[in-house]
């Protein structure tokens, strides 16, 4: 950031961005570390989010516990408002489990992970406060290993339970069945559910459900009755594996009806330790050590856990037969370098293609960063990658509509580095007078709730009916047709890329699950719904989630339309363009409402070539001259 200090505050380091506010590692006048969150200047007239931003401080202001993140102060600054927290040095319980062997923690750990929580809990529901966003990333383990609550955003004060908090905002895998039914109270008991689930997943090493798709989660939270934790760890206690299916009973009434009834059907570990109490540094050196000696035997009947394909997603086809943990591939000219950090266990992933040094393969061209090379298309002024000619992976076994995988031969081509932004379009509306569908009809489709409803006024210069785009030149353009893209590729002297060239673009010639690799969304690599925007972002806002070739925005902020007509089934195993007729056009790429399983390479839907929708946008491709 610009400014040196925000108020009293010398400003270190970012400690990271979303599409409401930034947060800071800031020093104090008596040289303690803080966390310093402020609100983005683009949102400051967005009375609905400073509201919210107050509401976050006036919670935190309630709250004074060892394991709940602290409020020091919250002050104004000049036009905007300071939030003033303690730094926690440490990781997320997300990050955490996701480094130890098979997602367990030593059980002591993760008992007094427990213990930790569940006062802080009680205490916060003592004091009147839900959290409603209860989830492994919103629980911090310090340096010594002790549990810190943090992000009390949509936390509401208790007794008045409603459903006012947006869909989106909602982290669906730790959402409970009554936040699905409007006529239903949300009380304490909800949050019980949420964190029965974090504990299956901390005592476990598994969420209780293997689906992604957001519609298949809601099910299981409505219907399913999870396997008991003691199911897959050996030795794990009865009490600890009965207190967490009953707070994940469907029924509140059947929960427990306080974090303290948790806490005390829990157990009390191991004698003589006192789990609440806070570690210090004297007490625990580092997380890869066990706090206490587990009572946990090995896990010799605990099912073989599923593995992600590893490896496949990275540019690994650079090399072969590589045997070290790291790699530095250095490009012609010594200009650029790749280092390439390997996971143990993803060396037998590479494939034993050895890709040249990358050349320039145009005239007039220059090399992107992941070493293709791109070119500036005149009409509209659009960055667009070379994608080489060769084979790729097409598809998967998720869903029948994504069936089956193929190996797809493809010539090369140009697709559009980034989604066609607002600037474009209107310059394209500018010198064509042209009108689209929405505007025709004074209405486009808008996410009202779980559904896509048509909502008057909803057009191109406003998506969702309410907001207007300016300000928002770098963000995709949203709420148009396939016919209005089209018209756009017509005027561009292009034309919109096929799925197959779209999904080679994503995934590149091995088949990666997501743009990036195989490793799951976060925050840094897509907009989508668990990063709680609820809107666009400029379209190279995520340079962690580039494609294979270095194109942006190919998972999350908006979905693609595609120049095919939409169809199961195989494909032509060369340059396939669809069916000659049909009804819907294919669109892809999920947007910034839908979760991780829309983010996939393979993901499909359709709609009408008249449709238009907040979360359709559009990229251009053509082919090789």
């Amino acid at each position: 950031m610009a400014e040196e200090r925000i108020g009293d505050y010398e400003i270190v380091s970012s400690l990271g961005r979303g599409g409401f506010g930034s947060v800071y590692k800031a020093r104090s006048a008596s040289g303690n570390l803080v966390a310093l969150k402020v609100l983005n200047p683009q949102v400051l007239d967005n009375q609905k989010v400073v509201k919210k931003f107050f509401h976050e401080a006036m919670i935190l202001a309630k709250l004074d516990h060892p394991n709940i993140c602290r409020l020091i102060e919250f002050f104004p600054d000049a036009q905007n408002y300071a939030i003033v927290m303690d730094y926690i040095e440490g990781k997320e319980l997300k990050e955490l489990l996701q480094e130890q062997p098979d997602g367990l923690l030593p059980f002591d750990w993760a008992f007094r992970i427990a213990k930790q929580s569940l006062a802080a809990f009680q205490y916060a529901h003592e004091h009147g406060i839900l959290h409603r966003d209860i989830k492994p990333a919103n629980i911090m383990i310090d340096q010594q290993g002790n549990s810190k609550i943090m992000d009390f955003g949509i936390a509401k004060v208790a007794g008045a339970a409603t459903h006012d908090t947006a869909a989106s905002m909602l982290s669906i895998h730790y959402t409970p069945p009554e936040r699905f039914d409007p006529s239903r109270d949300v009380d304490a008991r909800s949050d019980i559910y949420s964190l029965g689930l974090v504990f299956y997943e901390l005592f476990t090493g598994r969420r209780p459900f293997d689906v992604e798709e957001t519609s298949q989660i809601m099910f299981w939270h409505l219907n399913e009755i999870p396997e008991s934790p003691s199911t897959y760890v050996a030795g794990l206690p009865e009490e600890v594996s009965s207190a967490i299916e009953k707070a994940l009973e469907k029924d509140p009434d059947d929960r427990f009806q306080a974090f303290g009834e948790f806490s005390d059907a829990m157990g009390e570990g191991l004698p003589g330790f006192d789990y609440t109490a806070q570690l210090s540094d004297n007490e625990a050196t580092s997380f890869g050590q066990t706090v206490a000696t587990s009572i946990i035997e090995p896990k010799s009947i605990k099912p073989k856990r599923p593995k992600k394909k590893k490896g496949r997603g990275l540019p690994m086809s650079l090399v072969a037969g590589i045997s070290s943990a790291a790699l530095i591939v250095l490009l012609v000219g010594g200009f650029l370098a790749y280092k390439i950090v390997m996971p143990t266990g993803q060396q037998d992933q590479l494939t034993s293609t050895v890709r040249e040094a990358p050349t320039i393969a145009v005239e007039g061209g220059s090399l992107n960063t992941k070493g293709f090379t791109e070119i500036t298309h005149e009409k509209d002024n659009s960055v667009m990658i070379f994608i080489p000619a060769g084979q790729f992976t097409m598809g998967s076994d998720n869903y029948s509509s994504e069936r089956p995988v193929q190996t797809i031969s493809l010539d090369s081509y140009f697709i559009d580095k980034d989604p066609v932004t607002n600037s474009q379009f209107k310059k394209f509306v500018e010198e064509t007078g042209y009108v689209t569908d929405p505007e025709k009809n004074d209405s486009g489709q808008v996410r009202m709730g779980r559904r896509m409803t048509e909502y008057p006024g909803a057009t191109w210069k406003m998506p969702d009916g309410m907001t207007s785009i300016e300000g928002k030149d770098d963000h995709p353009v949203s709420q148009v047709s396939y016919n209005d893209a089209i018209a756009y590729c017509e005027w561009a002297g292009k034309d919109l890329p096929t799925e197959a060239q779209w999904e080679k673009a994503a995934r590149g010639p091995n088949g990666a699950t997501y743009p990036w690799g195989d490793s799951d969304p976060d925050d840094t690599t897509a907009n989508f719904v668990d990063s709680f925007i609820e809107g666009t972002t400029p379209v190279t806002e995520y340079e962690q989630g580039q494609s294979y070739y270095g194109a942006f925005d190919m998972a999350g902020n908006l979905y693609d339309w595609c120049k095919d007509w939409y169809a199961d089934g195989e494909r032509q195993p060369e340059n396939p363009t669809g069916p000659d007729t049909g009804t819907m056009r294919v669109l892809k790429g999920g947007s910034f409402s839908e979760g991780i399983d829309s983010m996939r390479s393979s993901n499909r839907i359709s709609d009408e070539p008249a449709s238009s929708a907040v979360i359709y946008g559009f990229r251009s491709a053509k082919k090789k001259e």
